[in-house]
């Protein structure tokens, strides 16, 4: 079995450094481990999930890594006990972090199948759920995630057809089940594929992909969730990353690459030109940037080889930064830092390790975002639904409208125009709040449209 492709959906070789990251190796028990989840809050304060060689299938970790010196030291520690093992991990600061727990022996509530926290850099930790989470024999946390350090996520296996998902809005104090009106049905044998995370937050929005290729997102922190089906079956998911609330990529283990500009409710596929590399994926905070990272190859398929890259046009071209490391997962916090997993691989294109983790060192990418249009609307609030958009001379635009819960309503190609006003008609739609996207080669301009 080919347990990289499995995993990764290449297969890899080695090659030497490069100037563009700079290696910050990590004294693992065995040479078999690497790191894998990577949690980074600065050029300082990483965390990152360590793994073993032979649980390359399923990600299987028991074991953290922490610096607080940039890399220059690192506190390895197990987390959990030999019956339990890693499914997700974020960090929230240098101290404080959660991590998602399955049992390996299938008991609820007893070994496993559960969150625990930590605030004292991983010393200690303690149970962060509750007891009636995730007491089905079926079911136990895939993911936690953090919006800010209040609100946050879980989501785990389905019970009676539907993904268990649970949220909280005082850092993980209590936690409230989602209703099972509020997230949509799953599919005959639909999951959430583990080992890695394919889940993307962008603000309170959070989106997380499932074995048959649809995405499930949420506009509002978790509280309600729609589903897209972008094609992709029967591939799967290999990465996923948002820029904002509107603009993501997935990256797929064949190689091919999506786009949304909605939120993840419709989405194109990219023919991509350039260094475009197809293992991990990650949006630059504060800019329009994507950084794609890859390992050396002996598949043809787009997104294979070494090296990493980077993207300014939502993933149309690709440049490269160096095309030498095999990485494995990348986290960048901002233009200037980024971190990413060094792979150690065989001749024959099997991972049998890695040597820690690489630091960005490279020139800041700092793509800004889109000027913002100087675009007013009135009335707003409108009694009727009707309103009147007030746009400057410019090039052609795009308008979208969205509800509460980001589905897309309305949209409308606009020509160039000297600076006339626009009739904008949602008269159809009910009292309520929405949102106005207007998008040109100029810029962008968001505003909340609320109907009376």
């Amino acid at each position: 079995m080919k347990r990289t492709l499995l995993l990764f959906g290449l297969l890899a070789g080695s090659l030497s450094a490069s100037g563009q990251w700079l290696s910050r190796p990590i004294q693992f028990a065995r040479p078999s481990n690497f790191n894998l989840i990577i949690s980074a809050i600065d050029a300082n304060v990483a965390w990152t999930t360590v793994v073993e060689e032979n649980a390359v299938l399923t990600g299987r970790s028991r074991w953290f890594a922490r610096t607080t010196d940039g890399g220059q030291n690192w506190l390895l520690r197990e987390v959990m006990s030999p019956a339990e093992f890693i499914t997700d991990f974020q960090a929230l600061d240098a101290n404080t972090a959660w991590a998602a727990l399955a049992s390996s022996t299938g008991t609820p509530g007893v070994n496993g199948k559960h969150l625990l926290k930590t605030t004292d850099g991983g010393q200690t930790w303690w149970r962060g759920s509750n007891l009636s989470q995730f007491v089905s024999t079926s079911s136990f946390p895939t993911y936690v995630r953090f919006f800010n350090a209040t609100e946050g996520v879980t989501i785990g296996e389905t019970v009676g057809g539907r993904f268990e998902i649970y949220t909280t809005s005082n850092g993980g104090g209590t936690w409230v089940t989602v209703p099972a009106g509020n997230i949509p049905a799953a599919q005959s044998g639909e999951i959430i594929y583990r080992g890695r995370p394919r889940i993307a937050l962008a603000g309170t929005s959070v989106w997380f992909t499932t074995n048959l290729g649809r995405v499930f997102y949420s506009a509002n922190a978790g509280q309600n969730w729609a589903v897209s089906d972008p094609g992709l079956f029967p591939d799967d998911v290999q990465a996923m990353a948002f820029r904002d609330a509107r603009n993501g990529l997935i990256v797929c283990s064949a190689g091919s690459l999506l786009r949304t500009g909605d939120g993840g409710v419709s989405w194109t596929f990219v023919q991509p030109t350039g260094a475009y590399r197809g293992v991990g994926l990650d949006a630059v905070p504060g800019t329009r940037t994507y950084v794609a990272t890859g390992f050396a190859s002996l598949s043809t398929s787009p997104g294979s080889g070494a090296g990493s890259s980077y993207s300014t046009d939502d993933g149309q071209t690709w440049t490269p930064l160096e095309t030498n490391l095999n990485h494995a997962l990348v986290d960048f916090v901002s233009p200037t830092v980024g971190w990413s997993a060094a792979l150690t691989v065989d001749t024959s294109g099997f991972i049998v390790g890695g040597t820690g983790m690489n630091k960005y060192s490279g020139p800041a990418l700092a793509t800004a975002r889109l000027q913002t249009l100087a675009v007013q609307v009135m009335p707003n609030p409108s009694a009727d639904g009707q309103f009147r958009l007030h746009l400057p001379a410019g090039p052609a635009a795009e308008l979208r409208v969205h509800d509460a819960l980001g589905r897309l309503l309305l949209t409308r190609q606009l020509p160039a125009s000297p600076g006339a006003p626009v009739t904008l008609d949602l008269s159809p739609y009910r009292a309520g709040v929405y949102t106005l996207d207007v998008r040109s080669a100029a810029g962008e301009a968001r505003h909340k449209l609320v109907i009376q």
